[in-house]
């Protein structure tokens, strides 16, 4: 660095009380180093220590940490260029400026490059430039100093960014790992289930078979391991017609909120295939799709079997459960002679048993055909309100037994010819005489029941819907049991069984779905039931 530079002012004047600093001067003559104090004290907002011996100064570089230095260069003992060069090595932050006159002018430029001195400055020198000098040595030592903080910080930052990367580098092969062991464990399951699994692209050719597929595909289109890639999915699999009707098999192909399910023909293989989109395109198209398939020939069977025995049931059950039932009618009507009280007895228990066993095996009957889908009703425009009347007459006498009050209100004070649905008249008998034969059964003696009907308007589907309930005040339902009230064979609760055969409410909820419509239950213990069906009004 040169004179010219160092000595040269800049064209702005600067602010010279904008920030405080800490000023050290040395110099072995009283006079300077006062002058210089008092001048800075009275024009500077600085703190200023003055030293008249370059050692004394040493001691304390460490203490005060002076922001300027400003040394004379001839001092006794220890000159201004061996002084600063020990506070350089205290204090390397620290700006250093050497007092010198014109000899030692040579020195001093010297001095700037190997020790590091910020400028020298002569004597005599200008107290403006000197003021100057000083608060450019301030900003310099704060912006070394700010710029250690910063490398410091830099440093660290650049510690914790390869500690960082070093966990990040471990969790990546930790996750590497464990995406492994988990692909290794899809495929092993992929390759040994016994369903079949098949991937396809957007145009619904397949692109992958597993072993499972691949051994159906041999066996009942004789196509060797791989060769089904690429074949579009149409010609493996088949839909069974419907009445008659062929069907497309890229129907089953839509992208939909969840898994889609369908029986499908391998050849003459039946199958249970479920289809779920790949993720979609943005044009919310699909990218494939997968296909598990299931044989299901087991459950064709078992299918078969159960229509073998319902068949067996209606005619070789009910055939002659009606013939005894008619010869112990004309028993009990005294056709086939005179019978003792004893024997009339006997005569109607067995006619009794027999008609609960002929009841149940019709029950059976019903719920088989609504579960197997072969129950068809006869839709027609039915009265609720008037069904309602009707059943609440028939059952009035043996409410009036219990000694319980039986009746019947619409809330809207209509006619009860105007609450009307389309359905199975026959069907919906049977659903609201079991809710209130069952609410009849379950109430004390002195209990009250009513069937209340009311229009109301549904947000799940469009017009009214016509809710019907059956109240009672009765003993009432555990919480426990409410959600198995409606499943098959529940009898009753965990606190009362019924003798019948636990089908009634399952059933009811058969029809009542079959109606597009919903029933349920709200109870408390001790505080009575309310049964309720809601149904799709006109």
């Amino acid at each position: 660095m040169n004179q010219q530079a160092q000595t040269a002012s800049p064209d702005a004047p600067l602010d010279l009380t904008a920030r405080t600093g800490v000023i050290f001067i040395v110099d072995d003559e009283m006079m300077v180093t006062l002058s210089l104090q008092t001048m800075l004290s009275l024009e500077t907002p600085h703190q200023v220590h003055c030293f008249n011996n370059p050692l004394e100064a040493l001691e304390q570089v460490s203490v005060l940490r002076p922001d300027v230095v400003i040394s004379d260069f001839s001092m006794p003992g220890l000159d201004g260029i061996q002084f600063l060069r020990k506070v350089k090595a205290l204090l390397p932050e620290s700006t250093l400026i050497l007092l010198t006159g014109y000899a030692d002018k040579k020195n001093a430029i010297e001095a700037i490059n190997t020790v590091g001195i910020y400028r020298y400055i002569e004597k005599p020198w200008d107290n403006e430039d000197l003021k100057i000098s000083i608060e450019n040595g301030l900003e310099r030592s704060r912006l070394v100093g700010d710029l250690k903080t910063s490398v410091a910080d830099l440093s660290e930052a650049r510690r914790s960014l390869e500690q960082h990367n070093v966990r990040l580098e471990s969790l990546v092969v930790e996750r590497t790992r464990d995406l492994q062991e988990t692909y290794q464990t899809l495929q092993s399951i992929v390759n040994n289930t016994a369903d079949g699994i098949l991937t396809l692209n957007a145009q619904l050719a397949i692109t992958s078979v597993n072993p499972a597929a691949n051994q159906w595909l041999g066996q009942k289109l004789n196509l060797e391991a791989g060769q089904a890639k690429g074949m579009p999915i149409q010609s493996v699999l088949t839909l069974p017609a419907t009445n008659g009707q062929p069907r497309r098999t890229e129907e089953l192909f839509q992208i939909t909120p969840g898994p889609q399910t369908a029986e499908v023909l391998l050849g003459d293989l039946p199958l249970e295939a479920s289809i779920s989109a790949l993720s979609a395109h943005s044009d919310c198209s699909a990218a494939g799709f997968v296909v598990v398939l299931r044989d299901i020939t087991q459950r064709k069977d078992i299918e078969r079997l159960r229509d073998d025995f319902m068949s067996t049931l209606t005619h070789d059950l009910r055939t002659p459960l009606l013939a005894a039932i008619q010869t112990l009618g004309f028993f009990a009507d005294g056709t086939l002679g005179e019978l003792s009280e004893k024997q009339l007895e006997l005569i109607h228990m067995l006619t009794q048993s027999n008609r609960e066993l002929l009841g149940l095996v019709n029950v059976l009957l019903e719920v088989y055909k609504y579960e197997s889908g072969r129950q068809n009703l006869i839709l027609d425009t039915v009265s609720v309100g008037d069904l309602l009347g009707q059943i609440t007459q028939e059952l009035e006498a043996l409410a009036q037994h219990r000694d319980q009050t039986l009746c019947l209100k619409a809330l809207e004070g209509l006619p009860l010819s105007d609450y009307r649905v389309r359905g199975d008249k026959q069907e919906l008998k049977r659903v609201f005489v079991n809710l209130i034969g069952n609410a009849i059964n379950f109430t004390p003696k002195n209990g009250q029941i009513q069937v209340v009907l009311q229009q109301e308007r549904n947000d799940n589907q469009p017009g009214l819907s016509l809710r019907i309930q059956v109240i009672d005040n009765g003993r009432g339902i555990p919480a426990q049991d409410i959600p198995l009230l409606f499943q098959r064979f529940s009898q009753g609760t965990s606190k009362q069984r019924s003798s019948g055969s636990g089908l009634g409410l399952y059933l009811s909820r058969q029809i009542v779905e079959a109606h597009q419509g919903q029933i349920g239950v709200e109870s408390e213990e001790g505080k009575g039931s309310r049964f309720f069906v809601v149904l799709p009004a006109l």
